[in-house]
């Protein structure tokens, strides 16, 4: 039956015999055959393993050659995919591939001419850089101010902050404004200030003025004044007359130093300092040095001892009338003098010798001040330096 039922598939029937009988010899070779066959298959494979074993091993062993061969195969498909074939790579000498690194020309523009250079003819450069979408986020530019305005003083405000907050020069702010030209220090919450739309100074036209004179004084030519949109001038004559207010753009005025009485008695042996400043209270500065105010300021509580920044004597000592309060000053007998302004006591006299480090005095709110601190400066041969030039 075996031999027969292989003659017979082996050699191959007729087709039309095939569709005659299929279901017959099918459900022969079913019943008797394939259960020998399976049979036969199962004891080959058993004798060809004598430990069962090793098969799992040759099993694991199969598995993990056949996923790395699928990992390597699958990469290759992914970089056949994304990368140019490397006969379409142009190829470029080191010169020009330095050239390429270094241009600072469009990198399309700079590819195209190597490549001409090289005899490769303009394609598409696989190897450009991805170019960067617009920021849509864009910064719509400062315009100019249509004139003057008005601006109240908040609590915190300084002349330094108001200047910043309309990108203007604290002097601009101090030269439009007298109360503040003649007390930087003094700002009264409510208080109201003239911002001008320029850098410049904000002049009151008096009699007598004209525009030569202006001009001069403010250091800057007569056109500023009358090409300065905010002016209004007609010309040909640009016509002034008392009273009128015209911005100077650009112009500058001339700084006062305020003076006091100093002691002209004799003055103490010994009494002279090192040269060597140490700072004359313990707080946070609550104004720097600038044109208009030519000092730091140190915020502290009213009380705290102020301290003898450098050996010396006392030249002055007392109350004045210029916007200090109480003040003291120390001449050190070298060049160097210091002031302590707006206390509300003081413990020396004029004429006294006093030690760095010494306590000479306690801090307060008197003279034109916005709030309790000490305004402190060096002056040396009468000119202000910046205190924080020499502290430690």
């Amino acid at each position: 039956m075996e031999t027969f039922q292989e003659t017979e598939y082996g050699a191959g029937l007729h087709p039309t015999h095939i569709a005659a009988g299929w279901r017959n010899s099918l459900a022969q070779w079913l019943n008797n055959v394939l259960p020998r066959k399976v049979a036969r298959l199962v004891v080959l494979w058993w004798e060809w393993s004598s430990d069962r074993r090793s098969i799992w091993l040759w099993m694991s062993r199969t598995s993990a050659h056949l996923a790395l061969v699928l990992v390597a195969c699958l990469a290759l498909l992914l970089s056949a995919v994304h990368i140019p074939a490397w006969a379409d790579r142009p190829q470029f000498s080191a010169t020009d591939i330095f050239a390429l690194q270094n241009v600072k020309q469009d990198t399309g523009a700079a590819l195209a001419e190597v490549m001409a250079r090289n005899g490769v003819a303009p394609k598409p450069n696989p190897w450009a850089p991805i170019a960067l979408r617009a920021n849509p986020h864009t910064e719509i530019p400062k315009r100019p101010r249509l004139g003057i305005i008005t601006y109240t003083v908040q609590l915190g405000d300084t002349v330094q902050g108001i200047a910043a907050q309309f990108d203007l020069e604290p002097t601009t702010i101090m030269w439009a404004n007298p109360a503040v030209e003649d007390a930087p220090d003094l700002l009264r919450i409510g208080q109201e200030l003239i911002i001008l739309p320029v850098d410049g100074v904000y002049h009151t036209v008096k009699e007598g003025d004209t525009l030569e004179s202006i001009a001069k004084k403010y250091k800057v030519e007569v056109e500023a004044i009358t090409s300065c949109p905010y002016n209004n001038l007609q010309p040909p004559d640009f016509p002034i007359e008392a009273g009128m207010k015209l911005i100077v753009p650009g112009g500058e005025k001339p700084w006062v130093p305020k003076v006091v009485t100093s002691y002209t008695g004799p003055i103490p042996e010994g009494a002279r300092g090192t040269g060597l400043f140490q700072w004359p209270t313990l707080g946070y500065m609550t104004q720097g040095y600038w044109y208009g105010h030519r000092a730091i300021d140190i915020g502290v509580p009213v009380g705290t001892a102020v301290h003898a920044a450098d050996g010396g004597f006392v030249s002055f000592a007392g109350w004045t009338d210029v916007g200090y309060g109480y003040l003291i000053v120390i001449d050190h007998a070298n060049g160097f003098a210091t002031y302590y302004a707006h206390l509300s006591n003081f413990y020396v006299i004029a004429g006294q010798k006093v030690e760095r480090g010494q306590v000479i005095g306690s801090t307060g709110n008197t003279g034109w001040s916005s709030g309790p601190h000490l305004h402190f400066e060096i002056r040396y041969m009468g000119v202000p330096q910046n205190p924080r030039a020499y502290l430690p």
